[in-house]
Formats: C-alpha cells, structure tokens, sequence
C-alpha cells in the first residue's frame, strides 16, 4: 500500500502540471478568439482539437450577408486548396495497390500529355515547371460562357505547347493544373469519376457525411456559406463573390475543374479527417510519412513561414516545437487553413467565407499559443472603420471616427495605400459633386497622417486638378517631386497643368 501511495504521489505532479498547461492554453485560446469576435476579424468558424477532443468551436458572421443568415458550425464551406491533400492520399492509395508508380512519366497514362519527362511525383510536389491558370485565358475569351473541366486541359496544353518554366525536378513552383491532371489519373487508374472514387475511399472512411464536390454542374446546397468580397474599398458591405466582374472567370469559367479544389466541407468534418489520418484508415504510416517529407528544390515562404512541399502538404521548416503540416486555401471570398501538429496530435481548422485579411494571422497565432509564446496582435482595418462612417454620417463623422480610433493602435492599423485606394476611387466612382468632395478630404486627410508620401500629394494634386482646383494641384505636385524628384507620373500631371 506504502508503495502505491509513492506512486500516485510522483506521478500527480506530472498529471496536474498537463492538465494545467492545457488549460491555459484553453484560456488564451479562448481570449483570442472574445477579441476576434468583438472586433469581427473573421467571418467563419473554427474547430481545434486535442488528442480527439474539441478544445475550442465556434463560428463568427454570416453565411449570406444579403439575407443576414448567420454562419454556424454545420455551415459548409470551401476547401480552396486544402482539397489538395485529400488528391494526394488517392494518389497514394492507387501506388500503394500497385496500379502506379511515383516516378512514372505521367504521359505512359496518358499518351498525348505533351511533356513526357514529367513524373507523376513531380506534380504532387509542384516541381513539374508546367504553367497554371494561365493557359485558359485566350480560351475564356474565345468562350466566354463555357464552365471548363480536366477534359480541357490535356488538349490546351498540346495546343499551346508552351515550353516549362524549368527542367521537371529542378524548381518548385505551385501549380493548381498539377492536381487536376492527378485528378484525371485517379479516374484512370480507378475506373470511377474522381468525385465518387474520393467520397468512396476518403470521405465515407473517415466519417465526412458533410463533405462534398461543389462545381458549377450542382445547385449551391443551403447549408453552404456563400463566397465574399468587396469589389471597390469605397464599399461598405462585401457582396456575393460571383457577382464580381473581375474574378468571373475563377467562379463561373474555372468552376468545373477538380483535384486542386472545389470541395465543401465542415469543421468538425476535418477534425474527424484529422482522426482518420492518426488512425491509418486512408493510407498506411509509411505513405503518410512519404507525403509529409520535402525535397530540397521545395521550399517557399508560406501564409505560416517558411516551409516545404511534400505529396500535397506544407511542412513547416522550424520543427523547434513540434511536426508541423499543413495546407491553405482561398478562392474569390474564401480562405481556409487546415493544420496539424502530429508531434502533440493538435490540429485545428480555420474557415473565411468574407476574404478576412486575419485569417493566416490568427492561424499563426494558434501555434504561438500552443508553443506557450506570446501572440502577435491582430489588428483591424481603420480606414474599413472610416469609409461606413464616411457613407453613412459624412465627413466630419468620419472624422471622428478616424481621431477616436487611431489612438487604439492595440487594435487598429492605418494604411497609407487603403486610404489612397479608397479616395482614388471615390474620385473616379461616377465623378458626383458629393464623390469629388469626399476624394478631397480623404486624399488631403491621407496628407497629414502620412507627410513624408511623395504619393499622397500626388493623388491629391490628382483630386484637386480633377476639382477644378489648378493652382493647388499644382502645388501638390510640386510638393510630392520635392520628396520624390523621380517619378514620372508627377513630372508628367504638372508638366500638363502648367501648359
């Protein structure tokens, strides 16, 4: 009895000592995310896990801004291209039953690929030197109402024959074809449609009944959050992504492909991917393992740090905590980051459905948190802040507004450029007396808070000549060459106004 007194007293220290980092890590999770809330840095929902257990859930903001429909924590949203990861495992399920090799030239798959040396390995770790997006840029021209698909690309790339950005191997370059051309090898080599190969060995096998392909061929299910941005800063609510002119062709044109994107999911549909990756169920350790080591040509600065790229995952180089993996995603309105610690079996899922600038900052701070070191602050736009004012109050509102919240600067930034961008546009934003007037007291405001700017006399003097305003344009201009004898745009404006 003696004896077994000893040991539950030598070993309570250690118990308690656990569970009491755990729970301040709960804590600052926990403050982190009251903060986030309160100032509405994001606009989704977040799970983080523990050894199979939720520490922290919640979901912030709305799924359609327009109907006022909060997000919550069975909203769908997308994967961007985290769905990259979930290519890589189907790849690696098929080598694993014999049907491929890693190092096999993709084209003795698929005779008419126009770059035979490339190897299927090369375009799961991006270093296939093959060119993008790009190539359907004259096609969406020609087509303007076509959704294409992974049939497409095969024949563009024979069409273009446009040469590799390097030799197959010797770079690293991210490349979304790559993981569309391997999303037309899983249909090869399995003898089923890619969506339902995945939903078949992935999904089903982890538990994933809220996941799914989205493409342009299916009606948006209600659950799914819709994708949000603002196409001008001068606006004060963001709208429905698919409604933005300039990024038409990634959310109408580009909607039909698969392999590098285009799945939906929920948090807590990751978190139990995450326990099907711990509990061998998609692939056996050693493939794992495989796809979560990195080459030397395969590092780059990622939304995280510095990392490398294996089969389809980052991998953080600074290894001084813990393994960490992981993948991010964004498409027009939308950005996810899915990470995982698998030294400490943490793992935590962030999704965006409003284009947050924070999200890759409040992910970062996640790991801070979990390394027991003091978060960065996360800040919120003031001049966002300023333009609602500004439309809703006036200037002199504004005004206030700006003054009140400048000195919080715990928890706001102001930036030179959004205020710029914000009083070019409401110059140019149909050239109405009430617009001219407010261009002018932004971009005049945006000289005194920064007057050491060449640029902001310059787009002042911009304003003011667009005003009517000769004389002081004038000495606007004259004023941004003092600091900036250089640019030829001043030189070029004034050169114009004392003609």
């Amino acid at each position: 009895m003696q004896k077994f007194i000893i040991l539950v007293l030598c070993y309570l220290p250690v118990t308690f000592d656990a569970f009491s980092q755990q729970e301040r890590i709960s804590t600052r999770i926990d403050s982190l995310f009251d903060m986030i809330a309160a100032y509405k840095l994001l606009n989704g929902a977040v799970q983080i896990t523990t050894n199979n257990h939720t520490i922290y859930k919640s979901a912030f903001g709305y799924a359609d801004f327009a109907a006022r429909k909060p997000n919550t924590d069975t909203t769908t949203f997308a994967l961007g291209s985290v769905s990259k990861i979930f290519t890589s495992i189907a790849v690696l399920q098929l080598r694993d039953r014999g049907r491929c090799g890693l190092d096999d030239p993709f084209a003795r798959y698929f005779p008419d690929f126009p770059y035979e040396r490339i190897t299927i390995r090369q375009l799961l770790s991006h270093t296939s030197g093959l060119p993008d997006y790009g190539i359907f840029e004259a096609a969406i021209a020609r087509q303007p109402e076509k959704v294409f698909t992974n049939a497409d690309i095969i024949p563009l790339l024979q069409k273009l024959q446009l040469p590799p950005a390097f030799q197959p191997g010797e770079k690293w370059q991210y490349c979304n074809l790559n993981f569309c051309l391997l999303a037309l090898l899983v249909e090869k080599l399995s003898g089923m449609p890619f969506e339902k190969y995945l939903t078949a060995k992935i999904f089903k096998p982890a538990g994933m009944a809220d996941t799914y392909f989205h493409t342009g061929k299916q009606v948006k299910p209600a659950r799914q959050a819709l994708h949000h941005d603002y196409p001008l800063f001068i606006q004060t609510q963001p709208v429905n992504a698919d409604s933005i002119k300039k990024t038409r062709w990634r959310t109408f044109n580009l909607n039909g492909l698969v392999g590098q994107g285009n799945i939906f999911s929920t948090t807590a549909d990751m978190a139990r991917f995450d326990q099907a990756l711990y509990g061998n169920r998609l692939l056996k350790p050693a493939s794992l393992d495989e796809a979560m080591r990195t080459g030397r040509p395969n590092v780059t600065e990622s939304a995280l740090g510095p990392a490398g790229y294996g089969l389809g995952w980052f991998v953080l180089q600074d290894s001084t905590h813990g393994r960490i993996v992981f993948h991010t995603g964004g498409v027009p309105g939308a950005i996810c980051a899915f990470v995982r610690d698998i030294s400490r079996r943490q793992s935590f899922v962030l999704f965006d459905n409003a284009f947050s600038p924070n999200v890759f900052a409040i992910a970062r701070n996640i790991l801070k948190i979990w390394d027991h070191e003091p978060a960065d602050p996360l800040k919120k736009s003031l001049t966002r802040d300023y333009v609602t004012a500004l439309s809703q109050k006036g200037v002199d509102a504004a005004f206030v507004k700006l003054t009140q919240l400048r000195s919080d600067s715990l928890h706001y930034f102001l930036s030179e450029h959004e205020m710029n961008e914000l009083g070019l546009q409401l110059l140019y934003a149909g050239k109405t007396a009430s617009h001219t007037a407010e261009a002018l007291e932004v971009l005049k405001l945006n000289t005194l808070l920064f007057p050491l700017s060449f640029n902001t006399y310059d787009s002042y003097g911009e304003a003011l000549a667009v005003a009517g305003k000769k004389e002081e344009a004038i000495w606007m201009y004259k004023k941004s060459l003092e600091i900036n004898p250089q640019s030829k745009g001043g030189q070029e404006a004034l050169a114009q106004l004392l003609k």
